[in-house]
């Protein structure tokens, strides 16, 4: 069925497990089964790349990874080489105009800088979120912060009261350098609109000599769609339904029953 698969690449939360928490025992064995058979394994994540670099120790997998794709494609790490990319980043200025953009709607404003994340108001679900990723928890003073240097993303913590108006805003950004996309159901993310988890795969198999379509790729939400519909796609049964109608494949079942690792062992191993 998948003969031409040379490498597979996994989006983390809702994907390989729910959001928050680790790769169970079998999803893990199986990366190392794939490993084994000598296909090349990545992560595709949301997260900076420099967040991800030692998740294979803290899952106690067996090895590292091949590859991992971070902060929704703007960064590119070659674990074979050694080699650390980065893509498309926002403009100081561009970031000044998303943060207007948003102010009507009384967000919390997140950003990853080097070893910190930082937010516009102090928040528990804002400090979990540093903790969790174990950077530095900082606290804004002002909104300039976020745009004094160029920026792979921003995100924004909105209530869902806002979630309709929102949308209907975003479809207005049509002609401008950035996008805005979900990653959770209330947090909304913004970054370059030619950056993605698919445009840095795509980088990553002109480096290795191989098709897009020669890769296996899991997601399960609005980030994963571009590396779904370049690749050969798969959503996770508990994916949002935009992204089931990009994915050529659904799981049969979702994270929390590990669909990751069931459809690979069916299907590819």
């Amino acid at each position: 069925m998948f003969e031409n698969i040379k490498a597979i690449a996994a989006d983390i939360d809702g994907t390989l497990a729910p959001t928050a928490t680790t790769p169970s025992r079998y999803t893990l064995d199986t990366i190392a089964r794939l490993q084994d058979e000598g296909y090349l394994f990545g992560l595709a994540s949301g997260r900076p790349a420099d967040d991800l670099v030692d998740k294979y120790q803290l899952w106690n997998a067996t090895r590292q990874f091949d590859f991992i794709i971070g902060w929704n494609g703007c960064e590119l790490i070659d674990l074979k080489t050694n080699q650390f990319f980065q893509y498309n980043k926002l403009k100081k200025e561009s970031l000044k105009e998303i943060i207007e953009f948003m102010d009507e709607f009384d967000a919390n404003i997140h950003m990853y800088l080097p070893g910190i994340y930082i937010s516009s108001k102090d928040t528990d679900k804002a400090w979990k979120s540093a903790y969790e990723k174990r950077r530095k928890y900082v606290l804004a003073e002002n909104n300039e912060v976020f745009y004094q240097q160029d920026n792979c993303g921003i995100m924004f913590r909105y209530d869902l009261k806002y979630d309709e108006k929102i949308h209907e805003k975003l479809k207005t950004l049509k002609d401008k350098e950035y996008i805005g996309f979900n990653t959770q159901k209330d947090l909304l993310e913004f970054s370059h609109k030619d950056s993605s988890k698919g445009y840095a795969l795509k980088q990553y198999c002109l480096m290795h000599g191989f098709d897009t379509m020669d890769v296996l790729s899991f997601g399960d939400t609005d980030n994963d769609n571009e590396m779904l519909r370049i690749c050969e796609g798969v959503c996770l049964k508990n994916g949002t339904e935009n992204t089931k109608k990009i994915a050529r494949y659904i799981t049969e079942y979702d994270c929390q029953d590990d669909g990751f690792a069931r459809f690979i062992n069916t299907y590819l191993l």
